[in-house]
């Protein structure tokens, strides 16, 4: 008997939406891409470090088979020569990109666990880069960020682990009040609003794989001159980005309030490593219309609250694992009529500092999936000093490829809304050098420093 909760709707789904693609683009194979400094490890040596941590990570032995009510976890071992491989690239960046581009749409064997890592080198002279793809039926954000950790970081405790949620345990029960509200409010944004269902512009199955990066600095600069989440900055720039490509290529998602799917992790320290989604994916509506980014920034804030609740979590998570198989069935499939899907944006924070051997890891580009009827899909993750977005968007979209430049852009207009004192801090990493502090904030820090040598002195 499994140890692992049965393979859940929203596990199969993933499954059941992957077929009704007409192209593989919009599969839903997600992953991330690790790029290194030093030099190229040895193929042999790689995958020995990944088979001494299997006993560590289920969701890379175990495979998901039967469907719908019969569906289960398998136990299975992972073929290294298969799962682990490596491929010379001939070109620079781009070259690497399409390379990549060719091993997302990839599909994946049966009878073995739904993974592979792949060593890219050949494309950089002082360096490499590992891609690490899964299935989303069988992992999801938490379990990549999981594996990477466990992998490529410090062997920290499972509590210690990046992706886990807080204020939420696999045993606690809502409130009745709570339940009440949050059942009020899954079901106020559970109406239709057809966005995205253009007789002009039906939505394919072809998708852009785009990625942008910005300083992780200029999230939290955003974030404290407005009082918000680096989460709210990021859907901010993306609500901005999306309201200012509309204008001309999306008019009826211009003016109107964009719902947005936002993945709400309730994976437990128990759970750490388990096969299966712990997520509920949550709608909540972004502020639409022309506004400045900043007023943009205030309206989001106001309605994230909502994805902070540890008691709306669990309410979440009581419906993820208590409610009746037939109740969460009907609840998935009626969350995924075309009517109601819509752009989904998830956002991750990798803490730890990851390096295989004396390479480390200087950037790491997360891979999201765009099931059929999602017209765009967006996944940030910070690490370090840069935060990586993938955009992968229906090509049916018309001029969509700007959205990651009007999403960078927009990130850079909230960070000069700023305060200069507070993007100049040299308390904070990534600042300017001191050698650039204003003469009065220079004077500002002297004076402080004296009154408390001058306190201290009196106090002693």
């Amino acid at each position: 008997m499994s140890q692992f909760l049965d393979p859940s709707p929203a596990d199969i789904v993933m499954i059941k939406a992957e077929q009704l693609a007409e192209h593989p683009e919009a599969n839903a194979t997600i992953g991330a891409l690790l790029h290194l400094t030093g030099s190229v490890p040895d193929l042999a040596g790689l995958r020995e470090h990944v088979t001494t941590r299997l006993h560590e990570l289920p969701c890379l032995t175990h495979m998901l088979t039967g469907d719908g009510p019969a569906a289960r976890w398998t136990s299975a071992v992972p073929d290294m020569a298969r799962h682990v491989r490596a491929q010379v690239i001939d070109g620079g960046p781009a070259a690497l990109e399409a390379a990549v581009g060719l091993l997302l749409g990839e599909p994946w064997p049966r009878g073995a666990p739904a993974w592979c890592m792949v060593l890219l080198h050949g494309h950089v002279p002082d360096g490499f880069t590992l891609l690490y793809l899964t299935h989303h039926a069988v992992q999801d954000g938490a379990n990549i960020v999981t594996v990477l950790e466990a992998l490529f970081g410090s062997r920290s405790r499972p509590a210690e682990c990046s992706a886990l949620t807080r204020g939420v345990s696999s045993t606690g029960r809502p409130a009745r009040r709570q339940a009440v509200r949050s059942t009020v409010r899954l079901l106020r944004h559970a109406r239709q609003h057809r966005l995205w269902q253009s007789t002009s512009y039906p939505l394919s199955s072809r998708r852009h794989t785009l990625w942008v990066q910005a300083p992780s600095d200029s999230l939290r600069t955003a974030a404290r001159t407005g009082a918000a989440s680096t989460n709210d900055v990021y859907l901010t720039a993306l609500a901005h980005a999306i309201t200012q490509w509309a204008s001309d290529g999306w008019p009826r998602a211009a003016g109107a309030a964009l719902p947005v799917m936002v993945p709400v992790n309730l994976r437990t320290p128990e759970e750490v490593a388990a096969p299966g989604n712990r997520l509920f994916l949550m709608r909540i509506d972004l502020p639409g219309g022309s506004m400045t980014v900043d007023q943009r920034l205030a309206r989001t804030r106001e309605r994230t609250p909502v994805l902070k609740s540890a008691a709306h979590k669990k309410v979440l998570r009581a419906a993820l694992t208590r409610l009746p198989r037939r109740l969460l069935k009907r609840l998935v499939d009626v969350s995924t009529v075309p009517g109601r899907l819509t752009v989904c944006a998830s956002y991750g924070v990798v803490r730890q500092r990851l390096h295989y051997g004396e390479a480390a890891v200087h950037r790491l580009d997360p891979i999201m999936c765009c099931l059929p009827g999602v017209p765009l899909a967006v996944m940030a993750t910070t690490y370090g000093d840069t935060t990586s977005v993938c955009f992968r968007i229906d090509t049916a979209l018309p001029g969509a490829d700007s959205l990651p430049e009007r999403w960078r852009q927009a990130l850079a207009d909230l960070e000069a809304k700023a305060p200069h004192a507070a993007r100049d801090d040299p308390q904070h990493p990534g600042r300017l050098p001191a050698g650039r502090i204003s003469p009065v904030m220079r004077a500002l820090g002297t004076w402080r420093a004296q009154r408390s040598t001058a306190a201290a002195a009196r106090r002693s």
